[in-house]
């Protein structure tokens, strides 16, 4: 989209038309907007229908609005669009991250956490610590044992990571897949819903989230591997 077209409303001071344009250039922002914070609210980080995705969006539009200028650079917008999204689901979430810890600190210390998550049972097979994929061991330790996903997130789940459907039909593989998908760190969670919600490849979330590739292709490697318990 030519940026003259977007400084031409801006110059008009039409913001509703900017939106439009904005809305038509990336319409992945908002599928990562909703998937997000649908995802925050199931892991009661944030309460249930209290934000709105397409509010928290008018804030987004509106900030790019005020500080868009006839030399702002499209591949840059666009990754500003998804930075600042994100920024705005964080800042909702109960669970804040420190100023002083910088993302890329955080995704390495993730990767620890990540692996030691996993062993290998007799055949060299991988298997969660702490037995996560036994029903039982969940509920002895209090936690509870209907542990599901939303639909959809589980729908984009399958399709993003290639699972097999059919493994999903009972009961206690969808509570384990809840499982797996709810114990990734914070963080590296973010990462996944940028590439499951926002539809962005390895070197885009790089971009947006300020980090070498390499360390975003590692988390995906890890989360692959965890979901191949299911």
């Amino acid at each position: 989209m030519p940026t003259k077209e977007l400084f031409k409303h801006k110059q008009e001071n039409d913001f509703q038309q900017f939106y439009k344009k904005l809305e038509t250039f990336v319409p992945e922002l908002k599928q990562f907007m909703t998937g997000s914070l649908k995802a925050a609210e199931q892991q009661g980080m944030l309460d249930r229908g209290f934000y709105d995705a397409d509010e928290m969006l008018d804030e987004v539009y509106l900030e790019v609005f005020n500080d868009f200028s006839s030399e702002t650079d499209i591949v840059k917008l666009r990754r500003s669009l998804f930075q600042k999204a994100l920024k705005k689901i964080e800042g909702k979430e109960a669970e804040e991250i420190p100023d002083e810890v910088n993302t890329h600190a955080m995704l390495k210390g993730e990767l620890k956490l990540l692996n030691e998550d996993f062993t290998t049972d007799g055949d060299g097979d991988p298997i969660l610590y702490d037995e996560l994929d036994d029903i039982s061991y969940r509920q002895k330790q209090g936690w509870s044992s209907k542990i599901y996903l939303d639909d959809l997130l589980e729908k984009q789940l399958i399709a993003k990571f290639d699972l097999h459907e059919a493994s999903l039909l009972s009961d206690e593989k969808r509570q384990l897949l809840g499982v797996l998908y709810n114990t990734i760190p914070e963080r590296s969670k973010k990462v996944i819903e940028l590439f499951v919600f926002g539809n962005q490849d390895t070197h885009e979330i790089s971009e947006i989230l300020g980090v070498p590739e390499e360390v975003i292709e590692r988390i995906f490697f890890k989360v692959k591997e965890r979901f191949k318990l299911v």
